[in-house]
């Protein structure tokens, strides 16, 4: 595994109702994400929740298979509205929280990753202490779990723009969200978990953005293949974030994440199944959104 360091144990809870149990007894690893992604749940009660996503009994929904991982999406407008500007739409990518409680496909303990303040702070080009707000968020979640279980991530090759796909639309900012709502909905593998629409999050802040707003949905079946050997890119790929804005010149246009750059951030390889869903996103994404040439 290139890249990546992995600190890796048994699932350690602080405060865990399971502590007097004996450290002979058996503990599935589904039983140990469950536990992880409970005290996450727990932890994060006064965010507003966006989704809570079991990627392995989705899969297992589809006849697939993936190894166990809970991905929870959960947001904070305030702290949405402090990192977004019509400067640097982009951020809102990697917005809102996001934490992945998963096992790796080759052991038998539970991790945790999430979206550092670090990684936003490279991938976007802004200082770190604009991050304050949101690194100190996401550590009150964080704290309710031991660090023998934290997840981290060598983020020397992670440069402004890492893995951003973008594409221009030819429609105005409503006509291009319909048409890839439409289109997503239309996919017979895809499910829809939600979205946040963070200009309107911004006025009741007080604050003015463009328009600006994030999709999220996914395929379970699909998914799961990318996912297989590689379970950590679901902190970033699945679900499927896609970002909407329109720039102060007027131009719409969407973002969403490259699945095999995240793949070879975490694990140093990439898998044809990642690659057929880049192609795939990439040509329903432009569908929808390019006008057909006479």
């Amino acid at each position: 595994m290139i890249g990546v360091v992995l600190v890796v144990g048994m699932v350690s809870c602080k405060n865990s109702k399971n502590e007097s149990q004996q450290a002979s007894e058996p503990v599935s690893i589904l039983d140990q994400v469950d536990l992880l992604n409970g005290k996450l749940k727990e932890a994060a009660s006064e965010f507003e929740l966006i989704a809570s996503l079991d990627h392995h009994r989705m899969a297992e929904e589809e006849g697939a298979y993936t190894p166990a991982a809970i991905a929870m999406i959960f947001s904070d407008s305030e702290t949405n509205t402090a990192l977004l500007n019509n400067e640097n739409q982009l951020v809102g990518l990697d917005l809102p929280f996001k934490v992945l409680s998963y096992s790796e496909a080759d052991t038998s303990n539970a991790n945790v990753a999430f979206t550092s303040g670090a990684f936003i702070a490279r991938r976007h080009g802004i200082p770190l202490s604009q991050l304050s707000r949101y690194d100190e968020q996401m550590n009150k979640v964080l704290s309710s779990l031991d660090e023998s279980v934290m997840s981290t991530t060598n983020l020397d090759s992670v440069n402004v723009g890492y893995g951003i796909v973008k594409i221009r639309s030819d429609y105005d900012f409503e006509t291009s969200v319909g048409n890839l709502v439409n289109i997503v909905n239309s996919q017979s593998d895809t499910r829809w978990f939600g979205e946040i629409d963070y200009q309107k999050e911004a006025l009741k802040h007080g604050k003015s953005l463009t328009p600006t707003k994030i999709l999220f949905f996914g395929g379970p079946g699909p998914g799961a293949k990318a996912m297989q050997t590689t379970p950590k890119i679901g902190l970033d790929a699945f679900c499927q974030k896609l970002l909407i804005y329109e720039n102060d010149k007027g131009e719409v246009w969407i973002a969403f994440n490259d699945i095999v750059a995240f793949s070879n951030l975490y694990y140093g390889y990439s898998t044809k199944p990642q690659d057929m869903i880049n192609q795939r996103l990439t040509g329903t994404f432009s569908k929808a959104i390019k006008k057909m040439e006479q």
